[in-house]
């Protein structure tokens, strides 16, 4: 990405916070990046009090916000970035209170505070609010660096996730996360409320740098409507952003291939060699209260050894990790904050196998680039007393490059053997997949939100919030499986032991029999791309009924379309789902509080699955059998001749018959959770919770003959209905 387009994404954000601000229309991120502290204002005999000053400080705020109280002494901040703050009540006639709370990422702090008449000692107390865990119906954890910092666990988002309850990574890929007994491909993994999730796997990038993580919130149940996109739950991830005091840290994580025993299949030792992850992180004011900068850095270089297959010979594949990041906070007027961030990480893996770990030939092996980046602009403003508005755009890149062979040569095809099923099968000769086809998995995010306070006297008051997502995303490539256009299926020569036998030239040597040799010819669209597209609305409205009832109504509307290269539309399809909850305090102090909630989550529009009438990452293919004479090694000549070749048996064309059914929509998971808690003593507190959920609208494939049959003909022959 050239710099000049990175200046048009800033630019394009300035235009649109400049829009924003002049219409009040409701612009900002998906999912939340700071927290709220929200409360009623009494006296000492019960009543409520309009008119009182609410501050907050903190050194992870830039200044200081307040509130005027309503007439049902109710009053909301938002917008506050987690961390530890000192809040300042103050009154007419009344005596100053000061009280200590802490902020949680994505979650309402109350903060309930009783005055007495001026002429009493000014108090002071601390941790004086009710848990965020209790009064707040989302049900997950939060966890801040400090905690994560004394724990013996990974810091990466899915092993700090596996902190929570209700989740696990029994999963089919690394790195993915099952949350509440949805699918592991379908949460949402957010850093600085930016989607870094691989748009095939749905684990996270590595777009981030784990000693610069601020806080990480886990969201398993009584999800708002905030959050889109998933039918499991979500990981939301705030970064530092610097502050007053210049702070830093470096870290080094070190290791040694020595230290780890051999398997019974290696005959060498392990190398010793001491390798490590080393990370630095500088943030501090360039302007006290106004300007704040926030740095890190990470680089890593890992071998990780093995052993070939059947060969046993030996090999690594060096990771060679480097990230770096920068972050930008700025209060350009009071109340009204830019942030932008940028995180580049470029990384190599070199002795990488590719497709498979049956690899037997050294000549499989690459260097695999997968070069990544976030760029991220953000600015919260107070429009009024009321009136709090947020806009976001970000942009996330995730490629593969080198990933596999470059030559057109036949001679320089994939080989495989025929044994059982792709798992059982040995790769050999060549580097599958093809380097001169290289793919991209990105995202696009535009979004916001508009909050206003609305006070209804005698029926409580009103915290509305409406907001937008604009998401895109995108997969490009056509999946090629080989330069050459061929992968060879044929044995290869063994050994009175049977092992492989190299020849001269260093590669295994394969046999060539028309009993048992395929030649399967992959014809991809290189350069094929797809868009998905999901344009969501929504609206919530926290509502403080009475002292003792507080309902939580909203919903989200989701409209998703599909288009791919030629003109291919997939899905198209609009979805409205429910987020309602209500929380009832028994005793009117938030110490113990009875919960329920019922929501619906509209699963996301996986590239995995709406490619499949596409030529995205989707290659056509054509199976011939080998008709020449028998034969062995490279060097012979007939195996090579493409007139040697039989009628195809087979052939797959994604394009000449799959569709997708008219209106066709992610699956929808129906939610319904009851919980109980309270506070146990002044620092601990327990809660239970039941969660049920119902999954329906399982996307499912078939074959349709009710309608028909296409016939397919392709390249002149007919493969059938």
């Amino acid at each position: 990405m050239k710099r000049l387009h990175w200046l048009r994404l800033g630019l394009l954000l300035l235009t649109t916070v400049v829009a924003a601000v002049a219409t009040v229309r409701p612009t900002a991120a998906q999912g939340l990046q700071t927290g709220v502290v929200t409360g009623t204002i009494s006296s000492s005999d019960g009543l409520s009090l309009p008119g009182a000053t609410v501050s907050v400080v903190s050194p992870a705020l830039q200044g200081t916000r307040t509130a005027v109280t309503d007439t049902n002494g109710n009053f909301v901040i938002r917008g506050l970035p987690p961390g530890n703050y000192t809040a300042t009540v103050e009154m007419s006639g009344m005596a100053t209170r000061r009280e200590t709370i802490v902020v949680a990422l994505g979650r309402t702090t109350t903060l309930d505070s009783m005055m007495t008449v001026a002429g009493v000692n000014e108090s002071v107390q601390v941790a004086a609010e009710a848990s965020p865990i209790i009064t707040n119906t989302v049900v997950g954890q939060n966890y801040r660096k400090a905690e994560i910092d004394a724990l013996p666990v990974g810091r990466t988002p899915q092993y700090v996730a596996e902190l929570a309850p209700n989740l696990t990574d029994n999963t089919p890929n690394t790195g993915q996360l099952q949350i509440a007994g949805g699918f592991a491909f379908d949460n949402v993994f957010l850093v600085d409320g930016v989607d870094i999730n691989d748009n095939i796997f749905a684990n996270p990038t590595n777009l981030f740098i784990e000693d610069a993580i601020d806080e990480t919130q886990v969201l398993t149940a009584g999800i708002s409507a905030e959050y889109g996109r998933f039918s499991g739950g979500v990981v939301n991830i705030v970064t530092k952003r610097g502050g007053n005091q210049f702070s830093g840290s470096y870290r080094a994580n070190l290791s040694n291939p020595s230290w780890t025993d051999e398997t019974p299949f290696e005959t060498t030792p392990r190398r010793d060699s001491l390798q490590g992850t080393h990370e630095a992180t500088l943030g501090g004011p360039i302007i006290h209260d106004k300007l704040w900068f926030f740095l890190s850095g990470r680089s890593e270089k890992i071998d990780v050894p093995f052993s070939l297959v059947e060969t046993r010979i030996p090999g690594s594949q060096r990771n060679d990790d480097k990230r770096v990041d920068g972050k930008v906070t700025w209060t350009v007027a009071k109340n009204h904050t830019f942030q932008g961030s940028f995180l580049n990480n470029e990384t190599s893996q070199a002795g990488n196998r590719g497709i498979s770990s049956q690899a037997i030939d050294p000549s499989v092996l690459v260097t695999r680039e997968t070069p990544s980046k976030i760029g991220v602009f953000n600015w919260s403003g107070v429009l009024s007393p009321r009136l709090f508005a947020t806009a976001q755009y970000s942009r996330k890149y995730f490629g593969f490059r080198n990933a596999g062979g470059s030559s057109t040569d036949l001679h320089d095809s994939p080989m495989r053997s025929r044994g059982a099923g792709i798992p059982g099968s040995r790769l050999f000769n060549a580097p599958y997949f093809d380097a001169t086809d290289p793919e991209d998995r990105n995202n696009e995010q535009l979004a916001g939100s508009l909050s206003y306070f609305i006070t209804s006297k005698g029926a409580g008051s009103h915290d509305v919030k409406a907001g937008f997502e604009r998401f895109n995303s995108s997969d490009q490539g056509g999946n090629s499986q080989t330069s050459t256009g061929y992968v060879y299926w044929t044995p290869y020569l063994t050994n009175d032991s049977g092992a492989p036998v190299f020849g001269s030239n260093g590669r295994v040597v394969p046999v060539f029999d028309p009993n048992t040799t395929l030649v399967y010819n992959w014809i991809a669209t290189r350069g094929a791309k797809i868009d998905i597209r999901t344009n969501s609305f929504y609206a919530h409205d926290r509502w403080a009924a009475t002292k003792h009832l507080t309902l939580d109504l909203g919903a989200r509307y989701e409209r998703v379309r599909t288009e791919a290269t030629g003109g291919i539309v997939g899905a198209d399809t609009d979805t409205w789902v429910p987020r309602l909850a209500a929380t009832y305090d028994l005793f009117g102090d938030g110490k113990w509080v009875i919960q329920g909630s019922y929501a619906h989550y509209s699963g996301k529009y996986s590239e995995a699955q709406f490619v499949n009438n596409t030529d995205v990452a989707n290659p056509s293919l054509v199976i011939y059998p080998y008709n020449g004479p028998a034969g062995q090694g490279l060097d012979f000549a007939p195996a090579f001749d493409l007139s040697n070749l039989g009628e195809p048996i087979f052939g797959n064309f994604p394009t000449a018959n799959v569709q997708f059914a008219d209106g066709l929509h992610s699956p929808i998971n129906k939610e319904l959770t009851v919980s109980a808690g309270g506070e146990i003593g002044k620092r601990g507190y327990a809660k239970v919770t039941y969660v049920q959920r119902r999954l329906t609208g399982v996307l499912e494939d078939f074959i349709d003959r009710s309608t028909g049959q296409t016939e397919v003909v392709q390249g002149g022959i007919d493969y059938g209905a």
